[in-house]
């Protein structure tokens, strides 16, 4: 195994200035605001805010992640940060400190992959091909980090879960890539290797894309190691290993993947199909390359709730074209593989980057921030095709197109970063560049709302009332905009609330029922049981049948009206209604009668109790003796009993 030439200290100094040159390109998004998830995920949830060192707040964390989103490192990185006193600039800082690392790790990939797939020729001098080799791969890592696309990957606060698990893909690539380089030597590779997959693991839980490690390996050895090994029954293995691997992995999509995740009840919630989907990506995936070579700031909206799924082969048309474009793509990396291996593990990569988020699954359509491993595979196969058309030339005049390029990359990336450094101009600029966003407009409105203090004689204040209006009248299925409406005029008395009533329900009979929808429903309610009188009770109650009436298997559905008729309405028969159509829907009914019985003693309204635990026995016939539900029972029962006249 040949060893690479020492470095010169200029080497270090130039990975230095790269850095630099990123960390200003991305400096002035640091000031800028929260974004869409970035609220529920962790700067609106409770249980990420710690304020101490105390392990039960660390717990609660690790807690809620499992129970909520199952990616624990990245919630307890938010944890930190608040721990650490950080305010917006902390979060954000930490993700571009997150941004630079990679930076770094993809510069060390890069380095190896290019002295794979570039061997030098055969007289040249091997240290001034290893330089060469250094300075292609700067570009490519440098390239890849400051393109515009990353900004919204890196300053979207939530999206640490992608950086982080990207870091994971690197380690665990480059661990990987230093076992089979031992193995082709005939040494011991099998500590890198289980290191690898010591590396998988652990990054699991910062993001799942990191089981992607497998494939880019697969494609790694397809293109440049060719599964070889300085023992032939080695290489053997490592055949047998991605053959069985690959048969795992159908076997999984087909009797897992597909049954699980691409069924009509796991699409209830979107307003297209799983087909409808996978037609989509084929529309979505050139629309990513697109961005990827021509980065214009206008055609980088963030929000894309408003993005129309594809119907059919030719609705709209650009479906088949697009599916035909990729088609030729994978084709000719299949064709091009042996001799330009880099072009055509370039194009596999970007297709591995995106293969679950592309995949049957009930995910939104499209998101900027998918693109941030996908990127890679798309600069490495230009950086190939560019060593292709130049190798034969002694002209430095591409290295000087190349600095102007990436230059380039770096001035639009520092100009949409300028755009992300204040919450205003980001809001507004988002609804200019994307006025059929429902997202965008909230956005905005809640940007209004925070300026104006909530003040109703504000002109701002009216403005944020204008954007959520402007946004119920939108073809969106998310009825966020009404729940803002109705909380606000809660409030404020002056503004009539009939109107966002009638486009809330109407939502409500109409559209899909997606998380939004559960979401304003549940927001509502909350504040309604909590005290807000402002919220009429009869329309939410109506609201809540006509949810139910599209989906009446929903478990917390039933339980959340049932509170409401209980709670404020004080109807009991409509409240042990819902909480019995509660108990058949649960799957522990034992421990949710339990808990429920418990809650209602506790307010006193022990009709409600006794119907529970009633119900509860009548499914479960042997929690007649259960112990906790008979002190519950007689706890219930005790007022009726006390006020029986003596015989």
């Amino acid at each position: 195994m040949s060893h690479a030439p020492r470095q010169a200290p200029y080497r270090t100094l130039f990975v230095f200035s790269a850095l630099l040159l990123i960390t200003a390109a991305f400096w002035p998004a640091l000031p800028g605001g929260y974004i869409f998830d970035d609220y529920p995920i962790f700067a609106e949830n409770p249980a990420i805010h710690v304020s101490g060192w105390h392990w039960a707040e660390w717990h609660r964390v690790w807690t809620w992640s499992h129970i909520n989103i199952q990616r624990p490192l990245a919630m307890l990185s938010y944890a930190l940060n608040y721990a650490l006193g950080n305010g917006i600039w902390g979060f954000k800082f930490t993700n571009l400190l997150i941004h630079l690392f990679n930076t770094v790790l993809v510069l060390l990939l890069a380095r190896r992959l290019l002295a794979a797939g570039w061997p030098a020729p055969a007289g040249d001098d091997d240290k001034a091909h290893w330089r060469s080799l250094g300075g292609w791969a700067l570009g490519i890592a440098l390239a890849w980090a400051i393109h515009p696309l990353q900004v919204s990957a890196v300053m979207y606060v939530v999206q640490r879960m992608e950086l982080m698990g990207f870091s994971f893909v690197l380690l665990a690539l480059l661990t990987y890539w230093r076992a089979r380089q031992l193995q082709l030597a005939g040494r011991r590779g099998w500590p890198w290797l289980l290191l690898c997959g010591v590396l998988v693991v652990v990054g699991y839980g910062a993001k799942e894309t990191v089981v992607l490690v497998l494939g880019y390996a697969l494609l790694i050895e397809l293109t440049l190691l060719h599964f070889a090994a300085g023992k032939p029954a080695l290489s053997r293995a490592w055949k047998v290993f991605y053959t069985v691997g690959c048969l795992c992995a159908a076997t999984a999509f087909l009797f897992y993947l597909l049954p699980h995740y691409a069924t009509a009840a796991a699409y209830a919630g979107r307003d297209f199909t799983a087909w409808q989907r996978e037609l989509t990506q084929l529309r979505v995936l050139p629309l990513y390359l697109y961005w990827s070579v021509l980065p214009l700031p206008s055609h980088l909206v963030f929000y894309y709730d408003n993005f129309p799924a594809s119907t059919g082969w030719l609705h709209p048309a650009t479906t088949l074209y697009g599916g035909l474009f990729l088609l030729v793509l994978i084709g000719v990396a299949v064709a091009i593989r042996k001799r330009r291996p880099l072009l055509a593990l370039g194009i596999a990569w970007f297709f591995m980057a995106n293969a679950l988020t592309s995949a049957p699954i009930a995910l939104e359509l499209v998101f900027e921030h998918r693109n941030y491993p996908a990127l890679f595979g798309v600069v490495l196969a230009l950086a190939d095709l560019v060593q292709w058309i130049t190798q034969r030339s002694r002209s430095r005049v591409f290295i000087l197109v190349a600095c102007v390029l990436i230059l380039n990359l770096g001035v639009l990336t520092a100009l949409r970063a300028a755009t992300w450094g204040s919450k205003l101009l980001l809001a507004t600029t988002l609804v200019d560049y994307n006025p059929g966003s429902a997202r965008a407009a909230q956005d905005l409105a809640r940007s209004y709302m925070a300026m104006s203090g909530g003040n109703p004689d504000s002109p701002l204040y009216s403005l944020s009332i204008q954007q959520l209006e402007r946004a119920t009248k939108l073809s969106t299925d998310s009825p966020l905009a009404e729940e803002a409406l109705l909380l606000e005029a809660a409030n404020n008395h002056g503004l009539s609330t009939q109107l966002y009533w009638d486009s809330f329900k109407r939502k409500l009979r109409t559209r899909p029922l997606i998380p939004d929808t559960y979401l304003a429903l549940n927001k509502l309610m909350t504040e309604r049981t909590g005290g807000n009188v402002g919220i009429d009770a009869h329309q939410l109650a109506e609201a809540y049948a006509i949810a139910l009436s599209r989906t009446p298997k929903r478990a917390s559905l039933h339980a959340e009206y049932a509170e409401l008729a209980g709670a404020v309405l004080h109807d009991a028969p409509l409240a042990i209604d819902q909480w019995q159509q509660t108990l058949v829907l649960v799957p522990d009914v034992r421990q949710y009668a339990t808990r429920l019985a418990d809650y209602l003693v506790e307010q006193q309204r022990l009709r409600e109790a006794v119907a529970v635990i009633d119900k509860a026995m009548e499914l479960r016939p042997d929690l007649h003796n259960d112990p906790a539900l008979l002190v519950l029972q007689t706890k219930a029962r005790q007022p009726h009993q006390e006020t029986m006249p003596a015989h």
